[in-house]
């Protein structure tokens, strides 16, 4: 390897580490929001059943509330909670991947380091 590309293969290495970090925090914190909001739909069907079916029930709409029925809006929740659940199995998946991705950057970065540490005792 010349002592030119050393500097920019660093650098091309160090950026992939940097972007693979920071979509791995971005990552993550969408992980925990899909959960909380998976766990907000759930404690809100819980707290729906004690209603029962025959409470009026309103949904915003804008600035407006609509009447809606108990069905439905337990409907809603679920499938909304399951939509969380599914984004959140896809977002773990990524996670994964980027975690491992990051790993072998510093992996890489850390043998092109021990290798021009080496190189420069070599040299002396």
């Amino acid at each position: 390897m010349s002592e030119d590309s050393l500097p920019v293969l660093l650098n091309t290495v160090q950026t992939r580490l940097v972007q693979s970090q920071r979509q791995l925090s971005i990552v993550r914190a969408q992980v925990n929001a899909r959960k909380r909001e998976a766990k907000l739909d759930e404690l809100t069907l819980e707290q729906l059943k004690g209603l029962g079916s025959g409470t009026r029930m309103y949904e915003a709409v804008g600035k407006m509330f609509m009447q809606e029925s108990y069905e439905d809006v337990a409907a809603g929740l679920k499938k909304k909670q399951q939509q969380a659940l599914e984004e959140n199995q896809m977002l773990q998946k990524k996670q994964t991947f980027l975690e491992k991705e990051a790993s072998e950057a510093q992996t890489h970065l850390n043998d092109l380091v021990r290798s021009i540490e080496h190189a420069n005792a070599a040299a002396q």
